[in-house]
């Protein structure tokens, strides 16, 4: 058995590092300990730095070194010929605690010997690198080294140059002062330049263009305007002032005197090849710059193992394998590096071979690894994927790149195989076999290991429970949970933060709260969501009561300082700067808050407390806190393993972040697995539960790329995740006739998917054999006292406890007095549906269009079962604080009361969250957590939380327990255009029980509706249904932009109830006047009611006037005070009339007008033909008035008419043969057309200007805000973020767009046996059409490509065909070359110069749509290389459409495609459809 001792501690080792010498040991001899330390701090590390010499190759540990203190003078330091003086510190909190650094290297004594100099120059330093710790070690071991305090900022996007950097405002309270003030704080640039410390920047590269530059005075000059009034000068100016003036007028001047000793370390990356901004030239010619390269010998960062660990037996071999590693990484890093075109990862950045970078701190973690855990040296293969995420997340490695890396690997003696399998259930030698108080035991096939642990503060369960901890729930112990739970705790023995990456439902946070629940640890979680700025991480801005402002500390502070588990769940939502502005604390457990708060370790709490003679609270109370040594950061993140992924999913994942975590790889569980727990915790039968999972595997392959274009659409739109599963199964178990065709599609919410997706879905369903019911049964709502029965489901009437009399008043009335309710068969059946789930404990989402009666069916549903209700509606300017909790003002002074959602969490009443997709982000992952673990941070400090296992743990001032009764009920409409919010859904969804909520089918709603409107006349009322049908469908077909729904018909049969006489054409104008401008919508409107025996006379803009018949009583009249109207002049006769550049109504004199007689104008009467003048109000005479022309005028209008149409022809060179021609490819995509526009009109602009964001309730403080905050409103806060335009604003810039379409020879020669140049012809004829009016929205050009070239240009950017004849003459080039051309394709060639091509202008977003026949494999064109430049740049959407195929060749290809980057449309008809996919999907 090997087991690790763990250290002790003594009062010795409390000395400062200066006084004991300790400036001279290697940093990778940091222990974190547990209890005791040795007496000798040196002589405690020597003994596992002693391994790791070994271990990393070194021959030398603690040699002479260079840097000593002089003997002759105790207050200098020298590194060989250079020395410095030292001045003890005054605040020796702002100084590091220990070198970080190994003072035996002489390529770190070079460095801090070069920053010696530059401080004793009196010159700014700028130390760039590779990402990792390297650089920001040997700042704060020069710090450590000089006795230098420092200020410290991580850069991040956010960052604001006035109040991070300079001043910011706060509103206080002062000791005795009745009212507040508002007062400027000091950041962190001025309080260093004026303190005299160190201004240590990280992240340079992250901050937004003009932030840094408002250092640049401080940097060159050392004077700085502040804005309380106050001017910091160069200290020698100052001086020179001094003689002449006393301190007292200098202060009344308010001037500041610089520190001679201020000093700026800037740390960044070179931009490139690294991502992030340029950095701007006069702050760049400020600084001295030193490269730092990193060693990869493990000596980059801090060790946090929490014990001392004797040398394992295999030492040397294990020695061997660090070494051999360590130069493949080596190497690895010199190929991006060479341009030898002929090396194994040589070439540009898209050579498919480059293997990516190792993190900086992989060797470390490995050596910290193999001391503790030597057995897991025989499967090396899988020791790599915890320190080398790239090689499989997402994309992972592909075949070429694992030859390369098996080739290199062999080559320097390091034989490792690479195990990179998807869904492995033991990726480590050994298993977590027992826990006990302050140590863990793990057991390999060679032994066991007990290992020094640190523990929760709670009761931890016995290892052989099937406990979850306080969130209840069963563990089903499994191999593959096993293993994952094993490598956790192996992480948290070597003191490592973790990051556990696995797709949706693949049990993460299972293991992790049964892993916290093991080892005794409450958590906090924080839900990551996109627009997260990384303040947001470490503290928030708060107002309190009375209007002061303060700082809150977000979960993670509070974990960090409680010795709890920090759950970061989801880092994929966030951007990598964000969850960079973490790396000292994760990397160095040390913290500079926002408000000036210092974090630092146990450890290092201990000597600070030593060196300064200070209390624990002493030292709090200056803003120094201990973060608790039990304290560990468990991320998670949802991302596809070991196949294709898009880019934009693994955004996250940079070198950068590699360097702070252990990763952990939860792969998804196998059938079997799965199976085994579905059938443990619901007792599914066998018969559904095999179905099922038959269903949800075939289904997942979809998401891997295992199927066509809108296949993966589906995947992507839809998620059939465990947690769905068991829902699923747990419904079957109670009632087993349940149809799991419904359920599933009920899960999907596939009434809401893309028409090709949904198709998809009903593919798959046929596949597995799982079919529909056929005769869906007819439910009906019984109720007796105690019980309502929904047909066959029974639910218990809820009665409500004498203690919340209240509660009877929240119980909603949808009868006697109530709004109303009208039961009919579809709602019925869908409230069967929730009640099933209600009873089942779960918290619902109802999704669907607007007015389809979600919140009437909610109440209905809680009036029958007599469940009193809160409720809250949610917008864009939700907050926290007023979700939580409620402003009063009594006697003068505001009070805070608890909002419904808190009364419902504490009381066990339902909750209902209405337009919950208009709320932001942040309250979305809130609603998350709440749901998911039943924990919810408030804005005062308090929280929602479960009941925990041990009642001694609730915190009474801050816990509210969560009502076991509580349950939620979100409603939300349906995700995307014409619908603004946000995808709810999409984003959370999963953790509800979802139901699509639609209009009722036909039937339904005429039984509705009959007892609606009783007044209306039934055939009425059911040509209604139908027209209104019809139009649903229509929006689905994307012919129009509006889902008409339930609740515009029951506003017209309302007013149709009241006002019986008016006609139908003017009721119809109360729901369809938003339209009026939309020609082509009433061409479907008047096709629908007249389909369905409703023939209106007018609609659109002819009902904007009446016709005059019906009685005396409907004729209007108006009278004006001067003058009155006239009639329109008699027609004479069509003329074309006299031009002139006014607008003119009436008459018959002008051309261009309107309103008039005889000439060519808009909306009058008798003209040949209509002319409508840029500028010209457009008045349109009544149907009566236009009618009355003789007949032998309306003749000849139409013959001029006529005429004028053959001399149009003429103008435009097109013939009456050609405008037939023109005229039949048109009439073949109208409807097409019609559909695109619709969908192209409705995409949104995708550029976001990053602005001030004012009314928020956390930020900077807003200055024009003061007085407000003054009389307690907290929205006073202003923030840095991106302001989304509002749908349908002016874009600042176009869409650009571009189409290449295949006009090889294979179209000419294949058309007659698929049709596939005439379905070319087409799509480029729909895509001018649709774009001919919106020209400010989208610059699109068409290209072609063949044998002969690459790109043929067809129609050139910005420059559209102006009329019929040159679109025709398009598509004549585009035919003409496909019969002429020479064999050949460069589809390849074309789609890279097409992705190049398009990023040459500015624009708000790119589009690139490939046409290709599919006809590559004759040519030798792999899918991988068109793939490969279809994801070339990520700025660029691409996708191929296929629109014709030999056999199955482009079903092939489309499965070998990224997901949603490939699609097949053999009929032309398809085709907006795929439009759209692409524009909602692949953006």
């Amino acid at each position: 058995m090997h087991r690790i001792a763990p250290l002790s501690r003594t009062r010795a080792q409390a000395l400062s590092l200066r006084q004991s010498g300790p400036s001279f040991f290697t940093s990778r001899a940091y222990i974190r300990a547990s209890g005791e330390m040795s007496s000798v701090r040196l002589a405690s590390a020597k003994r596992i730095d002693l391994v790791r010499s070994h271990l990393s190759g070194s021959s030398r540990l603690f040699s002479t070194t260079a840097a000593v203190l002089s003997d002759s003078d105790p207050e200098r330091v020298c590194i060989g010929d250079v020395c410095i003086n030292i001045t003890p510190a005054r605040q020796p909190q702002y100084v590091p605690i220990e070198a970080l650094l190994s003072m035996d290297r002489q390529d770190n004594l070079e460095h801090l010997q070069w920053m010696m100099r530059k401080d004793l120059l009196g010159q700014d330093m700028f130390l760039i690198g590779p990402p990792g710790p390297l650089k920001r070690h040997l700042a704060l071991t020069y710090l450590h080294l000089t006795d230098r305090e420092h200020e410290y900022v991580a850069l991040h996007r956010d960052t604001s140059a006035e109040s991070d950097l300079k001043q910011r405002r706060e509103i206080v309270r002062e000791s005795g002062a009745i009212g507040l003030t508002a007062q400027w704080v000091d950041g962190v640039a001025v309080k260093a330049a004026i303190e005299g410390r160190v201004l240590v920047i990280e992240g340079i590269e992250k901050a937004e263009r003009n932030v840094l530059p408002v250092l640049n005075n401080l940097l060159e000059n050392r004077e700085m305007s502040l804005e309380d009034g106050r001017h910091i000068v160069h200290p020698s100016r100052y001086d020179a002032l001094l003689k002449d003036h006393s301190k007292e007028e200098l202060d009344s001047w308010r001037l500041v005197r610089a520190s001679e000793h201020f000093r700026v370390i800037a740390l960044g990356v070179p931009v490139p090849p690294y991502p992030g901004n340029p950095l701007d030239p006069p702050f760049r010619s400020r600084f001295q710059v030193r490269y730092v390269e990193s060693p990869y010998d493990g000596s980059e960062g801090r060790s946090h193992v929490v014990g001392a660990a004797e040398p394992p037996a295999d030492l040397a071999a294990i020695g061997e394998l660090l070494a051999k590693l360590r130069d493949v990484i080596r190497s690895i890093k010199y190929t991006h590096e060479i341009q030898d075109q002929v090396t194994i990862s040589s070439g540009d950045g898209l050579d498919s071979r480059l293997l990516p970078h190792f993190p900086q701190t992989a060797v470390g973690g490995i050596s910290d690894l193999l001391t503790v855990f030597p057995d897991e040296a025989k499967a090396g293969a899988f020791i790599l994927p915890r320190f080398w995420p790239a090689a499989w997340i997402g994309n992972a490695l592909n075949n070429e790149q694992t030859q390369s890396f098996q080739s290199l690997a062999k080559q320097l003696g390091l034989n490792l195989e690479l195990q990179l399998t998807k869904n492995a259930q033991q990726l480590s030698e050994y298993e977590l076999s027992d826990v006990s108080s302050g140590s863990a035991r793990f057991l390999s096939s060679n032994g066991s290991v007990i290992v020094p642990i640190e523990m929760g503060a709670t009761q931890p369960v016995p290892l052989s429970s099937n406990s979850i901890g306080s969130y209840g729930g069963t563990f089903v112990h499994t191999p593959r949970y096993r293993d994952v739970i094993s490598r956790i705790a192996q992480a948290h023995a070597l003191g490592a933060d973790m990051c556990l990456v696995g797709p949706k439902g693949s049990g993460k946070t299972t293991a992790i709260m049964r892993f916290a629940a093991l080892f005794g640890f409450e958590t906090e979680t924080l839900h990551m969501y996109r627009d997260m700025t990384a303040r947001d991480v470490l503290q928030r801005r708060g107002t309190r009561s009375d209007g002061s402002t303060f700082w809150e500390n977000s979960g993670l502070v509070r974990a960090a300082l409680e010795g709890k588990i920090a759950v970061l769940d989801g880092l994929h939502w966030v951007r990598a700067g964000t969850i960079a502005a973490l790396q000292r604390l994760v990397q160095d457990r040390e913290a500079f808050l926002p408000d000036g708060t210092i974090l630092t370790s146990a450890e290092n709490f201990g000597f600070l407390k030593e060196r300064m003679g200070q209390s624990t609270e002493q030292l709090n109370a200056a803003g120094v806190f201990s973060i608790h040594p039990a304290f560990r950061i468990i991320a998670t993140s949802s991302v596809v393993l070991h196949h294709k992924a898009q880019k934009q999913d693994l955004a996250w994942l940079t070198e950068e972040i590699g360097a702070m975590f252990q990763f952990i790889e939860v792969g998804s569980m196998t059938l079997a697995e799965e199976a085994a727990l579905l059938q443990t915790l619901t007792g599914c039968p066998q018969g559904p539960l095999k179905q099922l999972l038959n269903f949800a595997a075939k289904f997942r392959q979809l998401a891997e790329g295992g199927g066509s274009g809108h296949e993966t659409v589906l995947a992507k739109s839809a998620s059939l995740s465990t947690r769905q599963l068991l829902r699923i199964c747990r419904r079957v178990a109670k009632h087993p006739d349940e149809s799991l065709y419904t359920a599933i599609h009920r899960t999907c919410l596939s009434p809401f998917l893309p028409q090709l997706a949904r198709q998809a879905l009903e593919d798959v369903l046929i596949e597995c054999g799982i079919s529909p019911v056929k005769q869906p049964t007819i439910h009906s709502i019984t109720t007796s006292l105690s019980t309502v029965s929904f047909g066959d489901v029974h639910v218990p009437r809820y009665t409500v406890r004498a203690d919340d009399a209240e509660a009877r008043a929240l119980i909603p009335q949808t009868t006697a007095g109530g709004p109303g309710f009208f039961d009919n068969e579809v709602h019925t059946r869908i409230m069967r549906e929730i009640a099933i789930d209600f009873s089942l404990g779960e918290h619902l989402l109802l999704i669907g269009n607007q007015g389809v009666g979600k919140n009437r069916l909610t109440d209905r549903f809680l009036e029958l079962i007599g469940r009193p209700r809160e409720y809250v509606q949610l917008h864009r300017d939700t907050t926290v604080q007023s979700l939580t909790v409620q402003p009063f003002v009594e006697d003068g002074v505001i009070i805070y009361k608890d909002s419904p959602l808190v009364r419902a969490a504490r009381k066990g009443r339902v909750l209902i969250v209405d337009e919950a997709d208009k709320a932001p982000v942040y309250i979305t992952s809130i609603l998350k957590s709440l749901a998911e673990t039943g924990e919810m941070p408030l804005a005062d400090g308090r929280r929602i939380r479960p009941a925990p296992l041990d009642p001694t743990s609730i915190d009474p001032t801050r816990d509210i327990i969560l009502h076991p009764e509580f349950q939620i009920i979100v409603l939300a409409n349906r995700p995307g255009y014409p619908f603004l919010g946000n995808d709810f859904f999409g984003a959370i969804g999963e953790v509800f029980s979802c139901h699509a909520v639609e209009n009722p089918d036909a039937a339904s709603e005429l039984q509705l509706l009959r007892q609606f409107a009783p007044h209306v006349d039934l055939e009425t009322l059911s040509q209604l249904v139908g027209a209104f049908g019809e139009l649903r469908r229509a929006f689905d077909d994307g012919l129009v932009a509006y889902p008409y729904s339930l609740r515009e018909l029951m506003n017209l049969l309302k007013h149709m109830q009241r006002f019986p006489d008016e006609p139908l054409d003017q009721v119809l104008r109360n729901v369809f006047d938003f339209d009026v401008h939309r020609k082509e919508f009433f061409e479907v409107l008047v096709a629908a009611l007249e389909k369905h025996g409703l023939n209106v006379r007018a609609v659109g803009m002819r009902a904007l006037k009446r016709d005059g018949e019906g009685g005396a009583e409907k004729k209007l009249e108006i009278k004006w005070e001067k003058g009155k109207s006239k009639a329109p002049p008699e027609a004479s006769g069509p003329k074309h009339g006299k031009e002139d550049d006014q607008p003119h109504v009436g008459g018959n004199q002008w051309a261009g007008g309107s309103g008039g007689s005889d000439t060519a104008g808009i909306g009058g009467r008798a003209g040949p033909y209509r002319l409508h003048k840029k500028g010209q109000p457009i008045v349109r005479l009544p149907d009566d008035v236009k009618n009355d022309v003789p007949e032998h005028v309306k003749e000849a209008a139409r013959k001029m008419g006529r005429e004028a149409l053959m001399k149009r022809l003429e103008e435009i060179k097109m013939s009456t043969h050609e405008a037939t021609v023109y005229r039949d490819i048109y009439n073949n995509v109208r409807t097409e057309i019609r559909q695109l526009r619709v969908i192209l009109e409705g995409v949104q602009a995708r550029e976001k200007e990053r602005t001030w964001l004012q009314n928020q309730t956390d930020g900077e403080l807003d200055e024009a805000k003061i007085v407000e905050g003054l009389t307690g409103e907290t929205a006073i806060y202003k923030r840095r973020g991106e302001e989304t335009p509002e749908h349908g604003a002016i874009q600042k810039k176009p869409k650009r767009l571009k189409f290449v379409f295949d006009v090889s020879a294979s179209m000419y020669s294949y058309n007659e046996h698929d049709g596939r140049l005439n379905r070319s012809l087409e799509t480029a004829l729909m895509i001018m059409e649709s774009l001919q009016s919106l020209g400010d929205k989208y610059v699109y050009d068409i290209v072609g490509h063949s044998g002969d070239s690459e790109c043929i240009v067809f129609v050139p950017p910005g420059q559209p065909p102006a009329d019929e004849m040159e679109r025709l003459r398009v598509l004549q080039s585009m035919s003409a070359h496909s019969q002429y051309c020479f064999s050949g394709d460069t589809t390849l060639k074309a789609t890279e110069r097409a992705v190049k091509d398009i990023v040459k202008d500015d624009a708000d977003d790119y589009f690139t749509l490939v046409m290709s026949d599919a006809n590559l494999r004759r040519y030798g064109i792999q899918p991988a290389a068109l793939a490969k430049i279809v994801e070339s740049d990520p700025k660029v959407n691409a996708a191929v459409l296929f629109i014709g195929s030999l056999g199955e060749e482009a079903k092939i290809l489309t499965r070998n495609m990224p997901p949603g980057k490939a699609f097949v449309a053999l009929n032309t008809s398809d085709i907006p459809k795929i439009l759209k996919e692409i524009f909602t999907a692949i953006a």
